[in-house]
């Protein structure tokens, strides 16, 4: 009984805590824009949350189902470009065009995924890397719906409603808005994607990573669950393309080009591909490599005057990749776990040395009663 009362107290501590660090992250979440009051660096914080939603959606295929794509960087175009049209043409409010987009993209990776179903690995990644190629293509075909090479955009931004607290004329009012919103939005695809993990579907997800042969076996329906992950997989992706152009309704080839798969992918091994919370981390790295570091190569004049001068976040991207790759290759949280688990602790410590004294203690001991023990075994009769 009294075991049972101290899980209990545990779990009923380890809930509140959840729910104290809950409640400090949503208010230093809305507290963040009220402290930059920068337009660009609130878009900035934006473009941060939209693309950990790109890089969970790719650790869900990746880290936990075991598949690799190249090509996600396509399907947040695809959301991006849909929500731009429907707020364009159709005069849509931002919001519902959310779901719209996420199933499209979630269509679209049904579409690629049933073809590429029976192939895995190096195959898989020249298909996936064929549709991030493609994609500029198409969309400078459509011209009359996508804007061609020119983009499309949406002249008017999200609408600021009369009850927020800042004011519509004020500069960062439209983008403090759309900073909540994409907020909350990524917050909920973090809550569900953490529930799938936990779920059979992630076991079995995770079954096949490790085991497919073993997991086909065992009752899982491989198939079945590698095209469904890889059209979830793509909705993320379109969510995040949608939460970009409500940042910015703006949806250019160039945006979403290849370089933003490879960064993504780049982004989800150096976050951590086996944990949803790596997401978080992949999404800093993505924006300071293409943003931050960027804009100080611009500005410091770096490597000017070169043909190569205006690949610099491309080298520090690969730079950085061959460094998690030998020196954190499970990814920035996992390896920050590991490094806290290796670090011994006082209260350990001292336990080792009073553990190993008590065994030396003990054997001195055994040592000196064994010549009296033998000597006694000698004298006594057969």
């Amino acid at each position: 009984m009294a075991a049972l009362e101290v899980r209990a107290g545990s779990r009923a501590a380890h809930r509140w805590l959840l729910v104290v660090v809950g409640v400090v992250l949503a208010a230093g979440l809305f507290a963040l824009p009220l402290v930059v009051r920068s337009a660009a660096q609130i878009g900035t914080l934006s473009q941060l949350v939209a693309y950990s939603v790109a890089i969970l959606g790719l650790i869900l295929l990746m880290g936990y189902c075991g598949q690799i794509s190249i090509g996600h960087g396509a399907f947040v175009g695809i959301g991006a470009y849909t929500t731009v049209i429907l707020v364009a043409d159709a005069g849509w409010p931002y919001l519902a065009t959310v779901p719209v987009a996420v199933l499209v993209c979630m269509v679209a990776g049904l579409v690629i995924g049933i073809p590429a179903l029976r192939i895995q690995g190096l195959y898989l990644v020249t298909v996936t890397l064929s549709v991030a190629a493609l994609f500029p293509v198409l969309v400078t075909q459509f011209e009359e719906l996508t804007g061609g090479a020119n983009g499309k955009v949406a002249r008017r931004p999200m609408a600021v409603p009369e009850w927020f607290f800042l004011e519509e004329r004020s500069r960062a009012a439209a983008p403090t808005l759309a900073f909540y919103v994409i907020v909350l939005i990524a917050a909920l695809a973090f809550w569900l994607a953490r529930n799938l993990v936990r779920s059979r579907i992630g076991r079995a997800m995770i079954a096949i990573r490790n085991a497919p042969i073993s997991a086909a076996a065992a009752g899982v329906p491989v198939a079945r669950i590698k095209v469904w992950v890889f059209s979830i997989s793509a909705g993320y992706a379109g969510l995040a393309g949608a939460l970009l152009a409500i940042q910015l309704p703006t949806a250019t080839e160039s945006r979403f080009g290849l370089d933003l798969s490879i960064f993504l992918l780049v982004a989800a091994i150096v976050g951590g591909s086996r944990s949803i919370w790596g997401a978080l981390t992949g999404a800093v790295v993505l924006v300071v490599i293409r943003t931050w570091i960027a804009d100080w190569a611009q500005e410091a004049d770096l490597l000017a005057g070169r043909p190569d001068g205006g690949q610099i976040v491309g080298i520090l991207a690969a730079a950085l990749l061959l460094l998690a790759v030998f020196v954190l290759p499970t990814g920035l949280i996992a390896g920050l776990r590991a490094i806290g688990r290796r670090r011994p602790t006082a209260t350990s410590a001292s336990a080792c040395r009073t553990t190993s004294t008590t065994s030396t203690t003990t054997a001195a001991s055994t040592a000196s009663r064994s010549p009296s023990t033998s000597r006694t075994t000698s004298t006594s009769p057969t």
